[in-house]
């Protein structure tokens, strides 16, 4: 028969804390060193209007440009269109027609000392993306005669489904 042995059980066990507190401190620093602040915190970019001793009345509109793509059936461009004018064709030559047309009227609003237009695009759903890129590209910036990039619009939108 096997014999019981009588086992103590300590009263109170002792917990080191000390490691512990390493620990944490050790955490602390290191999150608090590799830390960065967000550098997009508070940055907003309002429109506020012009200042009230300005010659003329605050121009708060942005003039909005729209830019319509129709597809053919097999997603090539068909033709490039500003707002109600006359198509321009597709291709190479519609994006040309279509950068002289936004580099003109943004050239108009710099001059008049006014806010670039914007670019809504209003696009069929089969065009090919490669042919939204292009234009994005074309109404971003281009060319000045002497060959310098010159921007166009900063802000390029699509028209929302209705």
């Amino acid at each position: 028969m096997p014999q019981r042995r009588d086992v103590k059980v300590p009263e109170k066990i002792d917990i080191n804390m000390t490691p512990m507190i390493d620990v944490v401190f050790q955490l602390m620093a290191f999150f608090l060193m590799t830390f960065k602040v967000s550098t997009v915190e508070g940055d907003f970019n309002l429109k506020l209007p012009k200042d009230e001793r300005s010659a003329g009345p605050a121009n708060t509109q942005v003039e909005m440009i729209d830019v319509i793509l129709k597809a053919k059936p097999d997603g090539d461009l068909l033709y490039v269109q500003i707002g109600g004018k006359a198509p321009f064709g597709g291709g190479l030559r519609g994006f040309a027609d279509l950068t002289t047309q936004v580099a003109l009227k943004v050239k108009q609003a710099r001059e008049a000392d006014q806010e670039v237009p914007e670019i809504q695009i209003d696009a069929d759903d089969n065009l090919r993306y490669e042919n939204i890129i292009s234009t994005i590209a074309h109404v971003s910036s281009h060319y000045d005669a002497e060959g310098k990039a010159e921007p166009l619009a900063t802000k390029v939108k699509f028209k929302p489904k209705e």
